[in-house]
């Protein structure tokens, strides 16, 4: 039978539209699985804390220090083993540290600048390099100058410092330095971060550096941002990507990456109208689309919580459940969707 050419065209569109159709639930299910995590309680951490940073070695999580209920700085070192769900501990930071992030070179984990001793504290150019296997702390080459909330990164045989908060706890900055970790002595400088800001989240993904959030300002008045940028090292350049949904900070230590994609969970949201404050909204980043979306939620709404993946499941743990008191002692666990 021989269609006009009008009707040719529109069974060709059905035809299209029908399998479009087809592959939604694909994508549905995705989405869906995210959704319905199946969250369930797990072993509380050794006292309620928020900002730890956070790293896993061996299938081990580690939480370093943080914020307890009155605001000192802890050193403490814990680290949880999900298959007994139990906690230990290592030997304790050498400062008493916070707004500060990790990065780890295979068994060394590296920290940078921070605010020091009880909220309030001064900040500091100290720098620290963890060793997993000797359990043993070394101080490293000083931060060029005092810095706070900056992000941490390693990439390639270079550790990435930028942003953060100058010595007045206040003032955002947007200095960017690297140092070698093949016998590195000095930082060097390189690309300034474009929108200076603190609390800023660090990531690496397919050997660029990711900027993501943060906020304006500290103790006078904090606002957070939906800035993201990149660091390409090849051309030591930043580029804009898109913008997260909203402004949102405080989430530094559970920003993740999973299958090629960045993940947040949970952080601040106070620049949003209406502001939503604390929230519990899980959202991933794909780089090859440049786009933001929701992909579930967490049990709580929780700010600067630590989070991590182990062995095919997200972890997550403390934070403050306000801004940021009361604090929790809450760990939760739940399986990824595949």
């Amino acid at each position: 039978m021989r269609f006009p050419t009008r009707t040719l065209f529109m069974v060709i569109a059905m035809i299209m539209t029908r399998s479009v159709l087809a592959d939604e639930p694909v994508v549905g299910s995705r989405s869906t699985a995210w959704s319905e995590l199946k969250w369930k309680m797990a072993a509380p951490t050794p006292f309620k804390r928020v900002e730890s940073p956070t790293v896993v070695v061996e299938n081990t999580l580690y939480l370093f220090g943080g914020f307890t209920e009155d605001l000192h700085s802890s050193t403490q070192v814990d680290l949880y083993n999900p298959v007994t769900d139990t906690w230990s501990q290592k030997k304790a930071m050498p400062s008493g540290l916070t707004h500060l992030n990790p990065a780890i070179d295979g068994k060394t984990v590296w920290f940078a600048g921070g605010f020091k001793g009880r909220h309030p504290g001064p900040v500091v150019t100290e720098v620290w390099k963890y060793d997993v296997t000797s359990d043993t702390w070394t101080a490293g080459p000083p931060l060029p100058e005092p810095r706070a909330g900056g992000g941490l990164a390693i990439q390639g045989r270079h550790l990435h410092y930028f942003g953060g908060y100058k010595v007045d706890r206040d003032t955002n900055a947007g200095e960017h330095w690297s140092l070698s970790l093949d016998g590195g002595t000095t930082w060097k400088r390189e690309a300034d971060l474009p929108d200076p800001r603190g609390h800023v989240s660090a990531a690496v993904l397919d050997g660029k550096i990711y900027a993501l959030g943060g906020d304006h300002g500290h103790d006078k008045t904090q606002i957070d941002v939906s800035s993201c940028h990149r660091f390409d090292p090849a051309t030591g350049m930043w580029s804009e990507i898109a913008s997260l949904p909203d402004g949102r900070s405080h989430f530094e230590s559970s920003t993740i990456i999973h299958n090629g994609r960045i993940v947040i969970l949970g952080g601040r949201c106070n620049s949003s109208q209406p502001a939503r404050n604390v929230v519990n909204d899980i959202l991933e980043y794909d780089p090859k689309a440049n786009v933001w979306k929701t992909i579930g939620t967490i049990p709580e709404k929780i700010l600067a919580p630590s989070a991590e993946i182990i062995s095919g499941s997200i972890i997550i743990t403390g934070g403050g459940l306000n801004n940021p008191r009361p604090l929790t002692a809450n760990t939760w666990i739940a399986p990824l969707p595949k």
